[in-house]
């Protein structure tokens, strides 16, 4: 066969494989994604979170496919949390799938249908690419068609789609065919083209690109050492200048990350915490791992292993390829790094593993938080030596039966990965947009938006998923938002969280009009919990505000305070570096003796708390009693007064000091202010707990003023009874 006959006969199978994968999609994801406007939700008491970072990736996925047409110079600033800067750099960005992304959402304006057909890609690419390595190495298609289905569908990557950054894993596999290729035939292109998969690996997920860095070397060295190519130390610095290459193209990027961790947006772990994100081998064992890798998967794997030692034992040979070797390496380089700082042995032993190596040398490889993620490639690598085991099994078969097992394994493969339909809700996206959003993509008039009830604080669970949900929504009108969820808040966040939680005040207002030029107050009543509508009185005029649209349960007032102070540019040169003074001029320096004379005067505290993951207002009067001007209103927390509290349990145990509620405004000499306080009710034994509120200067040890209240915890049973209900 001529090499161009030979080319087409590739192109033609690898169409065929993509197609198929792809007609299985719907199956998988069924009932949603053949929807028009429903999205996969995940029940339980862990589904909110799940749920939240969905909305996120939707919005990511949307806003640079929104950015790269309307406003490239903006594409990692983001519409949230503004005026923050490079939002989109605390979270994964999948800038490898832009080129469809930016094309299905400028065709259709929906950013459903734009996540659809990106899942659909990930989806067939990742099969596409596990199909394309295994027929390189085996010639055999039924069996590669196998395996590219074992590797694309399995349960864990239908319950990942919440976190779409994973399946986007096609170019790893593609990556290791281009190092077999350079290795066996020596073409330029194809360095290139490994460089290229590299690249855009990275680009698709960076926990997944740095995997790929960290396996692709060691799969080569081994291929190298079982191939022993012609000149070997130059085909490894080939494939080494060629993962260089592959640096150099991200580059930028890894320079826009890196100033987000200097700025302190994104954060290195330390190896204690990371600890808790890890696996031992222990957990390849469990159900999350059977998941992973696919119940298929693993059988095959398994029962090739046991018939291979098998016939060796009565001397009968079974052909083998030299990647099956480098791939069980790879297998347990992951497995050994998914461990994290230490592997933990049965009987208590615990060894160092290579984590801290990498901690230290790899640029960016501390803020990966969850290095149980790298059982990704041991998954992985397991699906592509199960698709090995196939052809070995096709060579005893007849060409028919080898095409109807290996139809039969794709689908079971399908049926295994999603055996029922997937719970769904929904979007509120295209036709279905609610027509408050209609509304304020039709108003042309400059100005951002805060839609209230949001998150009081950055662990408000309930608040982080309504923040996340009026992210997608803001799709429908790409107008600036001062709500934000994100994986790394901006630094920027808790002070407009502060001012968020305090509306409809006039000093909250102000605030928000002055840092981000706000203009619309978007207020969904049905979401209130009594104390919140409490505050919100149902009027048309409010202090401030004027209402001028109502749309069912949703209220849109218009901002009528004009701005007095141009805090906007300051607040983003504040949000990248600590500031010696605050927004009104105090400095942030340590407090001398004679200035930490404070008192908390009041608390309203409830006598009773229900054990719900709600943040509670708890309004508190403060007093300083020093002739020092307090700092308060700021930035970053650094030098910053503000209030915290901790509990202790009935039964003496003290926890720790929770996150700060900020104030919004210094506190002058001798001066009172009504501020309050975020608290969550604690979980554990019912019963009467004391709560501590300590108002504090970051950086200090030593409080300012404290004052303690008993309160009654009541017992699960009891909050049927509740009068503040749960948000809707």
């Amino acid at each position: 066969m001529s090499g161009r006959r030979r080319t087409a006969s590739v192109v033609t199978v690898a169409a065929g494989a993509t197609a198929l994968y792809a007609l299985l999609v719907p199956w998988v994801l069924r009932p949603w994604f053949l929807a028009a406007d429903l999205v996969p939700q995940v029940p339980g008491p862990a589904g909110v979170m799940v749920d939240s970072d969905l909305s996120l990736n939707i919005w990511i996925l949307a806003w640079l496919a929104h950015a790269v047409v309307h406003a490239p110079a903006s594409l990692f600033g983001g519409n949230i949390y503004y005026p923050a800067p490079g939002t989109i750099v605390g979270s994964q960005s999948m800038l490898a799938h832009l080129p469809l992304t930016a094309l299905v959402l400028a065709w259709t304006g929906n950013a459903l249908t734009m996540l659809k057909a990106y899942l659909l890609e990930c989806f067939a690419f990742a099969g596409l690419g596990m199909f394309l390595f295994l027929r390189h190495h085996t010639r055999c298609v039924a069996a590669a068609l196998v395996g590219g289905a074992l590797f694309t569908f399995t349960a864990f990557r239908v319950q990942t789609i919440p976190q779409p950054q994973y399946l986007g894993i096609g170019f790893w596999p593609l990556a290791l065919m281009f190092v077999d290729l350079w290795l066996e035939r020596r073409r330029g292109w194809h360095l290139v083209a490994l460089a290229a998969a590299l690249t855009l690996q990275a680009l698709s997920c960076v926990y997944i690109g740095f995997f790929t860095f960290v396996t692709v070397p060691v799969y080569a060295l081994i291929r190298i050492l079982g191939s022993r190519p012609v000149r070997p130390l130059a085909a490894g610095g080939a494939i080494l200048a060629a993962i260089g290459l592959a640096g150099l193209a991200l580059l930028p990027l890894a320079l826009a990350y890196a100033r987000g961790r200097a700025k302190g947006v994104i954060l290195e772990h330390e190896l204690a915490w990371i600890r808790n994100f890890s696996w031992s081998p222990a957990d390849y064992f469990s159900t999350a791992f059977v998941e992973s890798a696919g119940t298929l998967t693993l059988a095959i794997v398994a029962c090739d292993t046991i018939a291979r030692g098998a016939l060796r034992t009565m001397g009968r040979k079974q052909p083998t390829w030299g990647a099956e070797k480098a791939l069980w390496t790879v297998a347990a380089v992951g497995l050994l790094l998914s461990a994290g700082p230490v592997v933990a042995l049965p009987g208590g032993l615990e060894i160092p593993s290579p984590h801290q190596i990498l901690q230290d040398l790899v640029p960016g490889f501390p803020s990966m938080r969850t290095p149980l993620r790298f059982s990704l490639i041991v998954a992985a690598s397991l699906a592509a030596l199960a698709g090995f085991a196939c052809a070995r099994f096709a060579m005893r078969l007849a060409q028919p039966a080898r095409w109807l097992a290996a139809i039969a394994l794709v689908v079971g493969a399908a049926l295994a990965a999603a055996p029922h339909p997937t719970a769904a809700t929904a979007a509120g996206l295209g036709r279905d947009a609610p027509e408050a959003y209609r509304w304020l993509a039709r108003h042309q008039a400059a100005g951002t938006i805060v839609e209230v009830p949001a998150a009081a604080t950055e662990d408000d669970v309930i608040g982080n998923h309504r923040n996340a949900r009026y992210m997608v929504a803001s799709t429908i009108h790409w107008r600036p938002l001062v709500n934000g969820y994100t994986a790394y808040p901006p630094p920027l966040s808790s002070l407009l969280a502060a001012a968020v939680r305090e509306l409809p005040s006039t000093e909250a207002l102000a605030t928000l009009v002055d840092a981000s030029d706000l203009r619309w107050v978007v207020v969904h009543r049905d979401a209130f919990t009594v104390r919140e509508a409490a505050r919100w009185p149902d009027e048309e005029r409010l202090p401030g505000l004027i209402r001028v649209a109502r749309f069912d349960h949703t209220d849109i007032y218009d901002v009528r305070i004009a701005r007095t102070r141009e805090w906007r540019d300051q607040l983003r040169d504040r949000a990248l570096s600590p500031a010696a003074d605050t927004l009104e001029g105090t400095a942030t320096a340590p407090l001398a003796e004679e200035c930490r004379k404070g008192r908390i005067l009041s608390v309203d505290l409830p006598e009773r708390l229900e054990p719900i993951p709600l943040p509670l207002r708890i309004p508190v009067r403060i007093e300083n009693g020093s002739a020092c001007t307090w700092p308060a209103l700021g930035v970053r927390g650094e030098g910053l007064v503000g209030l915290t509290y901790r509990w202790t349990s009935p039964a003496g145990i003290i926890g720790r000091a929770e996150r700060v509620s900020r104030l919004l405004r210094d506190v002058p000499p001798g001066g009172t202010v009504e501020t309050a306080i975020m608290i969550t009710s604690p979980s554990g034994e019912p019963g009467t707990w004391r709560l501590d509120l300590i108002l504090a200067q970051d950086g200090l040890a030593e409080p300012l003023a404290q004052a303690s209240r008993p309160v009654v915890v009541l017992p699960p049973a009891e909050t049927a009874s509740r009068t503040e209900p749960a948000p809707t």
